[in-house]
């Protein structure tokens, strides 16, 4: 019997078992599939610290500067970080908020970003058009990383500090005398002490099997890459609040380019999402990247995915202890966890093994605030949101 079970081996599962097994507890991963192949290998995996958000700020803050810039010396193997330096975008609709959560980042988090007009944006990528851009925040150190590298290497460490890792399709949880107890899978019932749910939009059933209900809704996400061409070497990391769009290079010569718009395609079950993406929205990625970078116009385009986001109604994670005793989540990242992944996998160990968290805001991101009404946001929120 395992002192805790991590259900899901995305980047949040491997992240907490290996925070966990660091830490000398007994884990056990399990997953009905290999590690990554879920919607953390259908990843934008852009690596920046701009949010509205401190606490997000600052979780994604921490994972750049002590992991992702450190890998092979902090956790070992390869994530293929790729410093690219980092914009945001913003047209006249949000561009005040652009300047206060600048002011914030630097100020609250101590996050290494600057506001730039666009004759300087230029002159940090001369490939982008800036006519319809009135301001950007520029991160110089953040980037991309290799999503499915990332995770594969975290659980590969958590494996050289003593964790298993098995392929089990979980179908319940299981619970006694209002106590976790452990999970049964369809070869049978597995022990523990402890549960950690990892599971993106899979969760939901899960904790239902319990009587937890979680305010997740699956939803459809879709990315496309386009050919550079060789005049074109790289360019920023990009979320463009201007176009609805974001964008990074990626290591095959190609661009990847996502959707911001608010419009998502909500399904009733998870497994129903069709991996690849739509012949529209391939269409509308093509225009809109052209549209920023006119090299890119007409771009052909090289390849595709969609994946399954676990959305919340504020957009922002349920982490933490719920239910009964021993289970902890870490749901509803709504498409930004992968980035604060090795923050919040080391602050959720933390929560198992001593019982609280390092930061203690955190609390905040607790089932019980949908009950109540209080709805996580920004001082200032932007004007489109959506997966990034």
């Amino acid at each position: 019997m395992a002192d805790v079970i991590v259900v899901g081996t995305g980047v949040m599962g491997a992240s907490v078992a290996f925070h966990l097994a660091e830490r000398g507890i007994d884990t056990l991963v399990v997953d009905r599939s290999g590690p990554a192949a879920g919607s953390t290998a259908r990843s934008g995996a852009l690596i920046r610290s701009h949010y509205p958000t401190a606490l997000e700020a600052d979780l994604a803050w921490e994972s750049l500067t002590d992991y992702f810039e450190l890998w092979g010396e902090r956790v070992g193997g390869g994530c293929s970080f790729t410093q690219t330096g980092f914009a945001f975008l913003a047209g006249s609709e949000d561009s005040s908020a652009v300047k206060s959560n600048v002011a914030m980042l630097r100020e609250q988090v101590g996050i290494d970003t600057e506001l730039v007009n666009p004759a300087e944006l230029n002159e940090l990528d001369p490939a982008l058009e800036t006519g319809d851009v009135v301001i950007a925040a520029y991160e110089p150190r953040s980037g991309y990383a290799d999503p499915s590298a990332t995770t594969i290497s975290l659980l590969r460490a958590a494996q050289d500090f003593g964790a298993q890792y098995k392929t089990h399709r979980v179908v319940s949880l299981l619970e006694r005398g209002n106590r976790i107890s452990g999970v049964e899978t369809e070869d049978g019932l597995l022990e523990c002490l402890a549960v950690v749910l990892a599971a993106g939009a899979w969760s939901t059933s899960l904790a239902a099997s319990i009587g937890l209900e979680l305010p997740i809704r699956p939803a459809r996400v879709q990315v496309a890459l386009f050919e550079r061409p060789y005049t074109l070497p790289t360019h920023l990391t990009m979320i463009d609040a201007a176009t609805h769009a974001y964008s990074r290079p990626t290591a095959d010569h190609c661009t990847l380019v996502g959707s911001r718009t608010a419009e998502r395609q909500w399904l009733e079950d998870p497994d129903e999402c069709d991996p690849e993406p739509d012949a529209e929205f391939v269409e509308q990625a093509g225009e809109r990247i052209g549209q920023r970078i006119p090299q890119l116009k007409g771009a052909p385009y090289r390849s595709g995915r969609a994946g399954v986001l676990d959305m919340t109604p504020d957009g922002r994670p349920i982490l933490g202890p719920e239910g009964p005793e021993g289970l902890y989540l870490s749901v509803g990242w709504s498409g930004a966890g992968f980035k604060k992944a090795p923050a919040v996998g080391a602050e959720l160990a933390r929560w198992v093994s001593d019982g609280t968290p390092r930061r203690d805001e955190l609390n905040c991101y607790s089932l019980a605030r949908f009950k109540k009404g209080n709805l996580i946001r920004g001082e200032h929120e932007y004007s489109s949101t959506g997966p990034h």
